[in-house]
């Protein structure tokens, strides 16, 4: 949406400055005095045509479903299930230098790594 003053013009920032401005105060207007009133007149009158509910109308119109009735349960403490860390190491690089794991071969990995007590065994 062009508008405002052309380039050329002296004087463009403040006149661009009113025309945003009167924009603005024009679209708040038109807001406030035009349409908060018909959408409001119209959402009443179809829910007088139609013996809706304000929820109602929303599942019919916007395919939102109505708000779920809470369900009644019996309250039940929940099991408290400790942390299983045995599988978790959170101990000290494994391996002789840093970023290298290196090969069998070049002893730097699984061979010189002691192993974990809490470490689950594979057979």
């Amino acid at each position: 949406m062009g508008g405002g003053a052309p380039s050329w013009m002296p004087g463009k920032k403040q006149i661009d400055k009113a025309t945003r401005a009167t924009r603005k105060v024009a679209a708040e207007a038109f807001e406030e005095l035009i349409e908060k009133p018909v959408k409001k007149v119209a959402a009443e009158t179809f829910d007088v045509v139609l013996n809706t509910d304000k929820e109602e109308r929303r599942a019919m119109l916007y395919g939102v479903p109505p708000a779920p009735e809470p369900e009644v349960t019996p309250e039940v403490t929940p099991e408290v299930v400790p942390d299983d860390d045995t599988v978790i190491g959170r101990g000290r690089r494994r391996s002789k230098r840093s970023g290298g794991a290196g090969t069998i071969m070049e002893e730097y990995g699984v061979v010189t790594a002691k192993p974990i007590a809490k470490a689950v065994e594979r057979a």
